[in-house]
């Protein structure tokens, strides 16, 4: 061993493994304090639902009508205090209640995704994609959704209305012509207990069709829904 290596000593091999495990720490605790405010921001709720829906068709043999109970689930992730990702899914079963129509199968998705430029107002666009199947076909519907959302807090009851409007500029049906027009509309009403959540709303979307053979064809789709869920995080 050298003089040189000899003043080093046994220290000098140890000197590489403490400071690398200091940069170790020195890096996990930043990495920590930009995540501490991350989490901060982020806010989540889960619900599960149940919905009373009616069908309504008019397509000039007299108005076809089926009811039924749908069953789902939604979700939406709030980040920061300005923009919110939510999702939607049910289906369920719809019966004939009167004599032209048929029993079908209802099954239906959404994805929306909302900025909120103030508390009381949220401005949306969504897709959706909605099935009705029969004993004979299958028909899907795939729509583009722009709109808003009023939301108007009840101080000191932890009680939240809501009026929704919305346009849909893009629909494409499957094995019919698109809806030369269609729009939805909502209103409901939101309680939070602490993480509890529970609600209650009502919506309606119409589609208006081109004239075809000197028919107006026109389909009609109400919902009323009651969900529950939790609301985690800080917002």
């Amino acid at each position: 061993m050298t003089g040189a290596a000899a003043r080093r000593g046994p220290a000098a091999g140890l000197a590489r493994p403490v400071r690398g495990m200091t940069l170790g720490a020195v890096a996990l605790g930043f990495l920590g304090g930009l995540a501490a405010p991350l989490r901060a921001q982020l806010a989540a709720s889960g619900t599960g639902l149940v919905s009373v829906a009616e069908h309504r068709v008019d397509a000039g043999r007299g108005v076809e009508q089926a009811t039924g109970m749908l069953f789902g689930g939604e979700g939406t992730l709030f980040i920061g205090a300005r923009t919110e990702i939510f999702v939607h899914a049910a289906g369920g079963k719809l019966t004939a209640v009167s004599a032209n129509a048929d029993d079908r199968d209802l099954a239906e998705v959404e994805l929306r995704a909302a900025v909120v430029p103030v508390p009381w107002l949220a401005l949306h666009a969504a897709v959706s994609t909605r099935t009705y199947s029969t004993a004979l076909v299958r028909e899907r519907w795939t729509a583009l959704r722009f709109g808003g959302e009023i939301r108007l807090a009840f101080v000191g009851a932890g009680v939240t209305g809501m009026l929704r409007a919305e346009v849909l500029p893009s629909v494409s049906v499957g094995g019919l012509e698109d809806p030369s027009r269609a729009f939805a509309a909502g209103a409901g009403l939101e309680w939070r207990v602490g993480v509890l959540a529970l609600g209650l709303r009502y919506e309606l979307e119409r589609y208006d069709f081109p004239t075809v053979a000197g028919v107006d064809r026109r389909e009609q789709v109400s919902m009323l829904t009651a969900h529950a869920g939790l609301r985690l995080g800080g917002r």
